[in-house]
């Protein structure tokens, strides 16, 4: 039998590799991946990643390689990302 230390890393809170990791995972499928949810994710993994406490550099990359990821895979769905944080920019700016 296991003891519940054994579970508790089921109740961590993810990391932003971890977010990447989903994301990569859902990128994968092809036929799942929204517009809507790529901007929802990655703009999570964009808000952890500004904070100075990562530590890991090679998060970075990794994002990197995923927005590349979803450039070739799903162009659209990148275009509508962009769109929509230049908007949000936009907004931040004049409000």
């Amino acid at each position: 039998m296991k003891k519940i230390s054994d579970y508790k890393d089921l109740f961590s809170i993810p990391t932003a590799k971890d977010k990447l990791l989903l994301f990569h995972n859902i990128l994968e499928t092809k036929e799942d991946m929204t517009a809507q949810l790529a901007l929802a994710l990655l703009k999570t993994i964009h808000k952890e990643l500004s904070q100075p406490n990562v530590k890991d550099r090679s998060v970075y990359k990794y994002y990197a390689e995923q927005i590349e990821a979803l450039r070739f895979n799903a162009p659209m769905a990148l275009q509508q990302v962009v769109s929509s944080w230049h908007l949000q920019k936009t907004t931040a700016e004049k409000g």
